[in-house]
């Protein structure tokens, strides 16, 4: 017997900067969503691979340490959810003209926290 999901929605935060991802994740709890955690590209893909994971929604930054970056999370991501939001974060303005998956969205790092947890409720409310 499986527990059932929860209704509140799962982030998957992928961030290699620890301060950083400690921000992000308190945000995403601040707006009232549960926060999963991911410090590299391939442990991200390792979560989005492991059925027992329920992850609703992903953030993460492009450039990642390792050899699996930002977008080949955000494909990863998209292959299960395709109409699913994917945040995507970076400090490298040409990202944002890049390899993006429809319905996703794109913000410039230093990212600003109000607008950081503006996008999390608006995801949660469906506005």
């Amino acid at each position: 017997m499986t527990a059932p999901q929860s209704s509140t929605p799962r982030i998957l935060v992928v961030e290699d900067d620890e301060a950083l991802h400690d921000l992000i994740v308190r945000v995403v709890r601040k707006s009232g969503c549960a926060a999963v955690s991911a410090h590299s590209g391939e442990q991200a893909l390792a979560m989005l691979r492991d059925p027992a994971e329920h992850i609703d929604w992903l953030l993460t930054d492009i450039r990642l340490s390792g050899a699996v970056d930002g977008w080949v999370v955000g494909s990863e991501f998209s292959l299960t959810h395709p109409l699913r939001p994917i945040i995507y974060m970076s400090g490298v303005e040409r990202d944002s003209r890049s390899r993006a998956a429809v319905n996703s969205i794109f913000l410039q790092k230093p990212v600003d926290v109000h607008h950081l947890l503006n996008t999390f409720r608006e995801l949660t409310t469906g506005a």
